[in-house]
């Protein structure tokens, strides 16, 4: 998130006239910070930036059930994909991974970075439509995930794009597909889940802005303005696509919306598998 929020700063100062501080509040997949948002004043003068992880909190975590309603969103800003990465042992490609998945009755594993995390939601997301089966394999970060899955002591993982990508080019992983709209510039020759007839997977890592709802409407559209000119300023958008982000800049109308289906999707993967995580 952190580079998101100090690419746009500059340009957010500009376009609204005063000091934009960015300031990181860790813990408990934003709710820490999105506590705090909802203590500040509703005038438009605090923003919280947020990821999945606020869909998937709305089922996830009791204090935050109610936070679509407390929050609203001001514009979702740029998007990271996700890849599929298989250890090179298994020795495999789409077809026969599929397969594997579909036939092993549970045997394969694969790892997240944690419980409740968009790589772990989506790697449900997309055992369901295929209609396989695997265990997971929760871990704390990707330091250690990274180290069992090139000695192959888990089977697969969804991945951010540029946590992988140097691991892919030496050949310590193999890529079966990427969640993205059309294929990465970093990974010309791995094909989308839609080219491989998954379109409606839903893993990726997106960041956006919200603001409390009742901020008066005034103030919001002059956030979401600022936020549009900065995510639309070309040395803002080169700097971000170099970190491997996709830049959205799509307005807060179109944020809800998107917001709206990955709650949906997330809170009946979270039912059926019987997730849970420390509240």
């Amino acid at each position: 998130m952190d580079p998101v929020a100090r690419l746009a700063q500059e340009s957010l100062k500009d376009t609204l006239g005063q000091t934009v501080v960015v300031e990181n509040i860790a813990g408990a997949a934003t709710v820490i910070a999105g506590a705090e948002t909802l203590k500040s004043p509703a005038d438009g003068h605090t923003m919280l930036m947020i990821a999945n992880s606020f869909a998937a909190n709305i089922t996830l975590r009791a204090r935050t059930a109610d936070w679509q309603r407390a929050f609203a969103p001001v514009v979702q800003a740029t998007v990271v994909p996700h890849v599929l990465v298989v250890a090179p042992s298994l020795k495999t490609d789409w077809v026969g991974f599929v397969k594997r998945l579909r036939e092993s009755g549970g045997a394969m594993t694969y790892g997240s970075p944690g419980i409740g995390t968009s790589p772990h939601l989506g790697s449900e997301h997309f055992l369901r439509l295929i209609g396989g089966k695997a265990v997971h394999a929760p871990y704390n970060g990707t330091a250690q995930l990274f180290v069992d899955l090139f000695a192959g002591r888990i089977d697969f993982a969804l991945s951010n794009l540029p946590d992988v990508v140097q691991a892919i080019d030496e050949g310590k992983l193999l890529a079966l597909a990427v969640t993205a709209d059309k294929r990465v510039r970093e990974l010309p020759k791995v094909p989308t889940f839609a080219e491989l007839g998954q379109p409606d997977l839903l893993s990726d890592s997106w960041f956006g802005i919200m603001v409390r709802r009742d901020t008066p409407v005034p103030a919001r559209e002059a956030l979401e303005r600022a936020w549009l000119t900065a995510l639309t300023r070309p040395d803002v958008r080169e700097r971000l696509q170099g970190l491997s982000f996709t830049v959205l800049a799509r307005p807060g109308a179109e944020f809800e919306t998107v917001i709206d289906r990955y709650v949906s999707t997330y809170a009946t993967i979270i039912k059926e598998s019987g997730i849970s995580v420390q509240q």
